[in-house]
C-alpha cells in the first residue's frame, strides 16, 4: 500500500480478513472484520488500495461509534479518509 502508507495505523489491521469474489453490482463491502472485494476490480492496484482503505474506515467507524458522536457518517468518513490519504491527488 504505497499511496496510503498510514493504513497500518488503523486499529486491528491484523485482524481483518480479505475475501475476493465475483460480484455483479458491488465494488467492496465490509461485514464485521471481513472485507469483500469484487474480483473484477483487482487488476488496478490504486483501486484496490482505495477500496481496502474505504472499507477499513467503515470497520473503524462501526467499532468506535461513540468517539465520533455529533457528526454525520459522511463527515466522520471524510475526516478519517483525509487523515490517511493526506497529500494524495
Amino acid at each position: 500500500m504505497k499511496r496510503f502508507g498510514k493504513i497500518q495505523n488503523l486499529p486491528s489491521v491484523k485482524d481483518v480478513e480479505l475475501v475476493v469474489r465475483p460480484y455483479k453490482t458491488r465494488t467492496a463491502f465490509a461485514a464485521s472484520s471481513t472485507i469483500y472485494l469484487n474480483e473484477h476490480l483487482i487488476d488496478d492496484e490504486e483501486i484496490v488500495e482505495y477500496l481496502i482503505l474505504r472499507e477499513m474506515i467503515c470497520i473503524k467507524l462501526n467499532m468506535y461509534r461513540s468517539r465520533y458522536s455529533g457528526l454525520t457518517y459522511a463527515a466522520k468518513f471524510d475526516s478519517i479518509l483525509h487523515l490517511y490519504a493526506k497529500g494524495e491527488s
